[in-house]
């Protein structure tokens, strides 16, 4: 399939996949991802990507173990969206826009990734990580709580870097090269735990609005995972798409 880099070539797969899937009965069972990445011509990541897509939005399943099928159409309980042009992080946006941010580093270390940071970041799930959690502040006032996964093997020094006055993607640029290309957004409604009432204020059992992030740089590699929890009052997003 003849597709050009990056997100394109994202679409395509996408695009295509969806076609084919509309035209089988529910239960009928996806070909294995090196068929089909075979099939398209695209790495691993990119054809994951657009089944996960496909997977939100209601038309696969996936079952451990087994493989991947279509299924009947249904509500979306997720909305997920894509940024094809400038990707900055929320540091970086905020400043810009004049606010002045401030970071709580409340955790700082390194861990195995597991099955589902490993999912996102294309790694191993017994790959160590540096799992980073941090309390941001915009203007003095609580904004939200975020847990951010990076792999060590290519960022070993942050997990002893001081992030409470610097951006982390900031560092990424500055130390590593790294340019943001693409960012993909899951967003969720989740219910606090004690460790979100406790950090965030807020009682436990109330309802958080919640954003799955994944960031990739120029090579569409995986560069860095995290989730966000936003307190009620900041409880909104503001999404700006350009044709």
């Amino acid at each position: 399939m003849g597709t050009t880099s990056g997100t394109s070539k994202y679409v395509a797969v996408r695009e295509h996949l969806l076609s084919r899937i509309q035209k089988l009965e529910a239960g009928a069972q996806l070909p294995a991802e090196p068929v089909l990445c075979e099939e398209y011509g695209v790495s691993r990541i990119t054809l994951r990507h657009a089944v996960d897509g496909l997977i939100a939005d209601g038309h696969l399943v996936r079952e451990h173990g087994r493989g991947t099928f279509v299924t009947e159409p249904q509500y979306r309980l997720h909305y997920r969206e894509r940024f094809a042009d400038e990707v900055k992080g929320f540091h970086a946006q905020q400043t810009e826009e004049g606010a002045s941010v401030s970071t709580r580093v409340l955790g700082q270390r390194v861990t195995r990734a597991g099955e589902a940071v490993a999912s996102h970041l294309d790694i191993s799930s017994a790959d160590d990580v540096v799992e980073l959690t941090r309390l941001r502040f915009v203007n003095g006032s609580l904004h939200h709580l975020v847990v951010t996964w990076l792999p060590l093997a290519l960022f070993p020094e942050t997990a002893e870097v001081d992030f409470t006055d610097d951006s982390l993607y900031g560092h990424l640029h500055r130390v590593h090269g790294v340019t943001l290309a693409r960012q993909d957004l899951l967003v969720s409604l989740a219910t606090a735990t004690s460790v979100h009432a406790d950090e965030l204020d807020v009682p436990l059992g109330s309802t958080l609005l919640t954003i799955a992030s994944t960031v990739f740089d120029g090579d569409e590699r995986a560069v860095a995972y995290g989730t966000s929890h936003f307190t009620p009052q900041n409880s909104e997003i503001a999404f700006g798409l350009h044709g």
